[in-house]
């Protein structure tokens, strides 16, 4: 795994991924796509608990594959106080061994599972990004850039427990829970 090559985009700026982990832990939530309902709907759960995580010391940042402006344009939207960036490349999401899924499961598997849920969501899809086939997840990386978290997504409604990943902050930022 090579994460120091990773070159992420707000607007038109350009900035490595080792720039963002070293001021410490940097929590990374990657999305399936910026259309995707559900991505969006994390990223908005994310922002409602961002305050117990700048306490622990950790950063969060949104991470999709579109263009630095589609990443920008996504954090103004939904109002986030942590940046959205674009990973045009894909290069983190190969990185990280993010899995694409089968249309199945981005499509009918969750929606015949949860079927109200998912025509709720329905109603907020938007453009789909590069590739709606890939899937997301949450990473947490340490100040040295290793892995300590990882949640992969099985399916495009599949998302961790706020309170799993808030404990692999506490873990890592404060020691056992």
């Amino acid at each position: 795994m090579n994460l120091e090559s990773v070159r992420l985009e707000q607007g038109d700026r350009s900035v490595s991924l080792p720039d963002l982990w070293q001021s410490g832990p940097l929590l990374l939530v990657l999305l399936r796509h910026s259309g995707c309902p559900i991505c969006r709907e994390h990223l908005v759960v994310t922002e409602g608990i961002l305050d117990e995580f700048s306490a622990l010391g950790c950063n969060v940042i949104g991470v999709c594959h579109g263009s630095g402006n589609d990443a920008e344009a996504l954090q103004r939207e939904l109002e986030l106080r942590f940046p959205v960036y674009a990973d045009p490349a894909m290069a983190l999401y190969r990185e990280l061994a993010m899995p694409r899924g089968s249309w199945w499961q981005v499509t009918f598997g969750p929606m015949l599972r949860e079927p109200v849920k998912a025509i709720r969501r329905m109603r907020d899809v938007r453009k789909p990004g590069k590739d709606v086939r890939q899937l997301g997840g949450v990473v947490l990386l340490n100040g040295a850039g290793e892995v300590n978290y990882c949640y992969c997504q099985k399916d495009s409604a599949d998302m961790p427990a706020d309170e799993e990943v808030l404990a692999a902050v506490k873990m890592l930022c404060s020691g056992p829970v």
